[in-house]
């Protein structure tokens, strides 16, 4: 959905400025062994990886890259977990993904893997009510402007799965 992504500018014509920015694809939990293609329960005691892909793209998308590349080399992706319900919100990491360059195209796509460490979540302890062990998962891509003057940033976020967190003790 590209009102998640800024800037967020459609063409309205065919050869009219455009850049616009969308996640293509859920956030993707998965823990070691998974059964299928993603997980929404996992292990407190394991780490466990959060994945995320997204393209920007339009006609401005090489000049635009390329004047943030110069002094902006890469998109920070970070995740975070919103408790749902009582309980903790947390920072659950940060990688850096090369924005590229140094010639674009109208179309660049760009993926990034999150480990979470064990113990990073806590998990629903019965008689508790401090702790729901449940989240929420969301995820930004940030890529920050050094050009002077304000809207030259690039920023979209992903809202993934709600998750419970369990400890197989």
């Amino acid at each position: 959905m590209t009102d998640r992504f800024d800037p967020n500018i459609p063409p309205a014509g065919l050869t009219d400025p455009a850049i616009e920015g969308e996640f293509t694809g859920i956030v993707t939990i998965t823990e070691r062994p998974t059964l299928g293609k993603s997980n929404l329960v996992v292990n407190a005691d394991e780490a466990f990886d959060v994945e995320v892909a997204w393209h920007v793209f339009g006609n401005l998308v090489p000049l635009w890259l390329t004047a943030l590349s110069v002094n902006t080399p890469d998109w920070v992706v970070t995740a975070y977990a919103e408790s749902q319900g009582p309980g903790d919100e947390k920072t659950l990491g940060e990688v850096r993904v090369p924005v590229g360059g140094p010639l674009f195209s109208q179309d660049e796509a760009y993926t990034a893997k999150l480990t979470v460490p064990p113990g990073t979540l806590a998990e629903e302890n019965p008689g508790d009510p401090t702790q729901s062990g449940t989240y929420k998962i969301v995820v930004t891509a940030f890529l920050d402007s050094a050009i002077g003057g304000v809207g030259y940033d690039m920023m979209g976020y992903a809202e993934g799965p709600i998750i419970k967190v369990e400890s197989p003790q």
